[in-house]
């Protein structure tokens, strides 16, 4: 997966043709502003020389007339170049994005679920900005470097092979020292950004865990690992930095070099090979090479940047180059409500016994109770039932026939809602959480929700803090069912939902939810203790014991007996 092959597929027609019509332009105006410093030095040595030997017929409209057009062309031809390069780079932005959200619609839940920090917006954002970059950053001054030194060595070979042959292997030195450098660069900065990632998720777990820190007087010790963190960044920055200023500097080094020889090779011999006003133009126009290649780390820096973002987006890429140019959106299974019926097929739920498994068809209008002490797999049994950990055998778990871990995410958001024991709250009003589930719905609806959900005295207004720390541990709770009632699934999933409540309030939220769902499939998981609160008879009841036989392991601990 290369950033060149990305940005071109998901390229639509008209973004093709602006990058090609960029690279052209730019290659063009780079040709012209080398000829204008050759032409001009040429003409003004040329001149020079007629002054001195008082020759007065030589004519100077034409090289004059030609300076001139060399120059209106350059400045034109940049100009031009600039407005197609950021049209092509607005519309590979553009394209690549919408490309990249509808191949995200396309991926399974559980793989969705790995992107919940916010890792997927910034592939969308900040990656597909540097892959699209590509447009007006990497293609022109590679288009420009390219065909400006091809067209220079091919007219230097024409004038004096020897000058030719010595430029040509200058120029290929330069660029394997600005590839070299880039490679060295490349490396300290993925240092430095694997450094200041370090800091920063060890900055945000000292800041959550502030008040532990002080109480073990470890606050120094959390302070140090930030520090050292940084400190690594900056010094893996400062490499970058010094490894690009030493290829500048043999850059420029190399460039004299290079006008050098050719001012040498040119008038070597007893007599000059060529006259003077040649040579120096020759040597304008080299220098003119030597100076595109100098921006050839940079653009080599964009592009390294842009492939490593197209490396991270190799997963959502694989299915945009799939599509191919021009494809429609992927079509999303849509799965009815709430009709629909989750059924557990042999779902593996512990390490203790591998015979022991479980089916079951969970149909509408049904419960099913899970139970069992700490660590026995109830949360992990309910994750995998919604699809967010694969199960052992693919297949395990089908929803309306089609294996859970297969489906996109919305697919699975459409029929079945998955209350987890700790749920994401917004920093916002009590409101605008449960609209996030329902935005049309009116306040009625939302008070009839937190009725439900047995919060019908928490005004709308209520603001719940940063991950709802303005609420209790049973508000917060109960705030997160309200919102999953108000989605109306067909199959909810409920993970311990009476932690944090007192029992009558507790048997008050369970009551509400089944009338408010009465076609809903019920899956509710409860410890132990907790198991007779259920204020209705489960249709199935599904035990998991901690299997003592065996090392717990976080992916489902236990086995399980149905009744």
């Amino acid at each position: 997966m290369t950033a060149f092959r990305l940005l071109w597929t998901a390229a639509d027609h008209r973004t093709r043709r602006d990058l090609l019509f960029a690279a052209v332009l730019a290659g063009t105006a780079e040709l012209c502003a080398a000829g204008l410093l050759g032409v001009s030095g040429w003409f003004l040595t040329s001149c020079a020389v007629v002054t001195a030997q008082a020759n007065t017929a030589w004519s100077w409209m034409y090289p004059s007339g030609t300076v001139r057009a060399l120059a209106l062309g350059r400045t034109g031809l940049r100009y031009g170049e600039r407005l197609v390069s950021h049209g092509a780079l607005l519309g590979a932005t553009v394209s690549l994005r919408s490309r990249l959200v509808r191949a995200a619609t396309a991926v399974p839940a559980r793989e969705l679920r790995n992107h919940r920090d916010g890792a997927l917006m910034t592939r969308l954002t900040s990656d597909v900005g540097a892959v699209s970059g590509m447009a007006g950053q990497v293609v022109p001054p590679l288009a420009g470097i390219g065909l400006t030194a091809t067209v220079i060595v091919t007219l230097l070979l024409v004038a004096s092979p020897p000058a030719g042959a010595a430029e040509l292997l200058l120029l290929v030195l330069s660029a394997a020292t600005a590839v070299a450098a880039e490679r060295r660069t490349r490396g300290h900065q993925q240092t430095a950004a694997e450094a200041r990632t370090a800091a920063r998720t060890a900055l945000l777990s000292a800041r959550s865990a502030l008040a532990e820190l002080r109480c073990l007087d470890a606050v120094d010790l959390a302070r140090d690992q930030v520090a050292h963190a940084v400190g690594r960044a900056r010094r893996a920055e400062a490499a970058a930095a010094s490894v690009m200023r030493w290829a500048r500097l043999l850059l420029r080094l190399l460039a004299v070099v290079g006008q050098t020889a050719v001012l040498v090779l040119a008038l070597s011999g007893p007599v000059f090979a060529q006259p003077t006003a040649d040579a120096i133009g020759e040597v304008l126009v080299v220098a003119a090479a030597y100076e595109l290649v100098e921006t050839l780390p940079q653009v080599l820096r964009d592009h390294g940047l842009a492939a490593d973002a197209a490396g991270r987006l190799k997963d959502l890429a694989r299915r945009v180059l799939t599509e191919g140019p021009g494809a429609a959106s992927p079509a999303t299974p849509r799965l009815a409500r709430p009709k629909s019926g989750l059924m557990a097929r042999q779902v593996p739920v512990g390490v203790g016994d591998a015979r022991t498994r479980w089916s079951a068809v969970i149909e509408p209008s049904s419960v099913v109770m899970v139970t069992g002490p700490n660590g026995s797999g109830k949360s992990t049994l309910l994750e995998t039932l919604a699809g967010r950990i694969a199960p052992a055998a693919p297949g395990a778990v089908l929803l309306d026939g089609v294996p859970v871990e297969s489906l996109p995410a919305g697919a699975i958001a459409d029929t079945l809602t998955l209350v987890e024991a700790e749920d994401w709250i917004a920093d916002a009003t009590v409101a605008e959480n449960l609209r996030q589930a329902a935005p049309a719905a009116d306040d009625d609806t939302l008070r009839a929700a937190l009725a439900a959900a047995a919060l019908e005295q928490l005004p709308l207004h209520t603001p719940t803090g940063p991950l709802g720390s303005a609420l209790s541990q049973g508000q917060r709770r109960r705030l997160v069912i309200a919102r999953a009632v108000l989605r109306a699934p067909a199959v909810l999933l409920l993970d311990e939902p009476t932690a944090g409540l007192d029992d009558r309030t507790a048997v008050r939220m369970l009551t509400g939810v089944r009338r408010a769902l009465p076609d809903s499939a019920l899956v509710i998981a409860l410890p132990d203790r907790h198991h007779d609160l259920i204020p209705f008879t489960p249709t199935r009841t599904l035990r998991l014991e901690s299997d003592s036989r065996q090392p717990l392991n976080a992916q489902g601990r236990g086995h399980c007996r149905g009744s």
